[in-house]
């Protein structure tokens, strides 16, 4: 497939991204540990992410897109929203961070952490910076794949893992 050269007149310049600046890639068995802590916790039942390849053309130097991880918990319900479900925001059961007003204009600050339990929230915190840091993009790729220029969605319970892939045509 020929990419355009061009979009609505005005040209596309493209590069690949150098080597020097993709994130350093981690061994799957160190996403292990924060992995299994949010799988074990009794009151998180499920969670999950998107993730997404890059276009075909871009396959050597683009990287894996991960969205923001989602967490259900046994207080959420079922119809909710995945994007409310993850930790951008303060979460519906498991709380966060809010922020406020800092000392300049324009600068925010981070609000103590309000909710039930801050060591589970932060469980669910470090295992949704570990995905979405590009550290273990090759080993998600690898271990759920997805197809080049589509999405996959990950859910994972206690007991089974869904993978759904979209390609988009």
């Amino acid at each position: 497939m020929t990419m355009p050269t061009e979009f609505f007149g005005v040209p596309i310049q493209r590069s690949r991204q150098p080597v020097a600046c993709r994130v350093q890639q981690r061994p799957l068995s160190a996403l292990r540990p924060l992995f299994e802590s949010v799988l074990r916790d009794p009151v998180i039942t499920a969670f999950g992410w998107s993730q997404a390849g890059p276009a075909p053309a871009d396959a050597g130097g683009a990287r894996l897109r991960v969205g923001p991880p989602w967490f259900r918990t046994v207080a959420d319900r079922g119809e909710q929203d995945l994007y409310a479900l993850s930790l951008d925001l303060p979460h519906p059961s498991l709380g966060g961070h809010r922020y406020g007003p800092g000392a300049t204009p324009m600068r925010w600050r981070k609000l103590p952490y309000q909710g039930p339990d801050q060591a589970r929230f932060d469980r669910a915190r470090r295992l949704s910076d570990a995905l979405e840091s590009g550290s273990f993009d090759r080993a998600l790729a690898e271990s759920f794949g997805g197809p080049a220029g589509g999405a996959t969605a990950v859910t994972v319970w206690r007991d089974r893992i869904r993978v759904v892939q979209c390609a988009f045509a």
